[in-house]
């Protein structure tokens, strides 16, 4: 039962409900035994208020009717009276399930109901304060004698000019009789609450546990191979939340598969290709097909030219993984924007006036010194420039590098006149392993690795990328470098 959510979930609500029904059952009788036994207690100080009243009534009248002659003992009512005393004491004692006493001034019993506990002539061992000729008191003791818990009120009363006090006695345990047979009705109703709350635990777990059953379904298909796999989305708690993630994780791992699928078979022939041109050409020099000077030149210019694209293919793939090792350190220093602009100006001029291209550098007007690591800005440029040069309308093609300096950052933009980036396919261009045109990125070369290197790169200079482009109109890369 432990072993799933829904078991843990309904055994944890069993036992919030079992104890908060034994909570709140004892403080039930807790306080419900308090209020029977303050109702008790006043309603028993009020009925013996009311018989002492009648006790003094009595007396008197039987007192105008007693003879001279009447024995008496000294300090004492008459006994007479405590004859007629006796059957108002009795048939109270009976209405009302109460033992009466008649005790004297120090607690020698003049008179008692018929009912238990018998006293006799005893005397009674009342606290001082009990016996009050001020008015009526309540108290409880315990009665070594009787060995029970009593619970005791006194009203003082005259009879034949003497001080008497009625007593009444009614055991702790008819007072907690009341609140004890409620125990049978608390434990109905609580065994009743229970079986509602189980059937609600029942209910609520399996409406939780379900989106998780789910979400743990799909993730075992995706394991298995199944891509497409998903969970429906309901509601907006935190089990939606789960399934939320889970579809944009399932999303971004098909993505994933799909990207790397499509880069294992571009970098297959990417590589396919310069090989088999290398393992062809040298074979040919090794088997002499090739025997005139020019044309072994030709082919051993073809096998530089392809092992330089291998070594540049190699060399993306050895970047991309040493930046997701986190083994890239950027080397900051002092650098000049100026000359490094100046120096990939060199670089590509003569490139530019083969291809007939117009290149154009737009450095700032004066000095500017960065810290930053100059090798990495420079490779990123290079990059940039060399997608210029590819896309660049030609003839008639115009590339620009251009930098503009703001307060803390400078902006380095690299822009051509190319044929442009569709709008669609822009967030995506920082994407590894993704080319907008697949033909088109055939035609060119690379292998989808450009951009995304220069977007790392740029990220460790603490900088970053951005692109604009309009399709017919050109593209223009922004990299926004800080100052100091």
């Amino acid at each position: 039962m432990f072993k799933t959510l829904r078991g843990r979930v309904i055994a944890s609500y069993f036992i919030v409900v079992i104890i908060s029904l034994l909570l709140a059952s004892l403080f039930f009788l807790f306080f419900l035994s308090r209020y029977i036994r303050d109702r008790d207690s006043k309603e028993l100080l009020r009925e013996v208020t009311a018989i002492a009243r009648d006790v003094e009534k009595l007396g008197a009248s039987q007192a105008t009717q007693s003879t001279p002659t009447t024995p008496t003992t000294p300090g004492q009512p008459n006994a007479g009276n405590r004859v007629g005393v006796l059957p108002l004491l009795n048939a109270q004692a009976q209405a009302l399930q109460v033992k009466f006493l008649l005790a004297g001034p120090g607690g020698r019993v003049l008179a008692e109901s018929s009912n238990e506990p018998v006293l006799g002539d005893r005397t009674v061992q009342l606290p001082a304060r009990v016996l009050s000729e001020s008015g009526p008191r309540i108290s409880e003791r315990y009665f070594p004698r009787l060995r029970q818990d009593y619970l005791f009120a006194t009203a003082p009363a005259k009879v034949q000019g003497k001080q008497v006090f009625l007593i009444a006695l009614k055991t702790v345990e008819n007072v907690r009789s009341v609140a004890l047979s409620l125990i049978g009705y608390v434990s109905l109703a609580g065994g009743i609450a229970l079986a509602l709350s189980m059937l609600l635990a029942l209910y609520f777990s399996g409406a939780l546990s379900k989106p998780i059953r789910e979400v743990t379904a799909a993730a075992r298909r995706m394991a298995d191979g199944d891509y497409s796999a998903e969970v429906p989305v309901r509601g907006s708690d935190e089990t939606a939340e789960l399934a939320r993630d889970f579809n944009w994780m399932a999303e971004r791992v098909r993505t994933a598969y799909e990207l790397q699928k499509n880069f294992v078979g571009d970098v297959s022939h990417e590589l396919r290709t310069p090989l088999t041109s290398i393992e062809g050409f040298s074979q040919a020099l090794l088997d002499g097909v090739t025997t005139s000077p020019e044309e072994q030149r030709r082919s051993l210019e073809i096998i530089n030219q392809e092992s330089k694209r291998l070594v540049r293919v190699l060399r993306d793939l050895l970047l991309l993984s040493q930046i997701d090792a986190g083994e890239i350190r950027p080397d900051m220093r002092q650098a000049d924007l100026v000359d490094t602009m100046r120096k990939l100006e060199s670089i590509y001029s003569g490139r530019a006036e083969e291809a007939g291209t117009v290149l154009r550098v737009e450095p700032p007007a004066r000095a500017l010194t960065l810290y930053t690591d100059p090798d990495r800005l420079e490779r990123v440029l290079t990059n940039l420039l060399d997608n210029a040069f590819k896309y660049a309308a030609a003839p008639g093609g115009k590339v620009v590098l251009s930098a503009a300096v703001q307060a803390s950052s400078v902006e380095i933009s690299v822009s051509d006149n190319g044929p442009g980036i569709p709008p669609e396919v822009l967030p995506h261009i920082f994407d590894r392993f993704y080319r907008v045109e697949k033909s088109r990125a055939q035609k060119h070369g690379g292998s989808g690795l450009g951009l995304s290197i220069c977007k790392e790169l740029v990220w460790t200079l603490g900088g970053s990328i951005k692109v604009n482009s309009q399709p017919g109109r050109g593209t223009t890369f922004t990299l926004t470098i800080p100052i100091t």
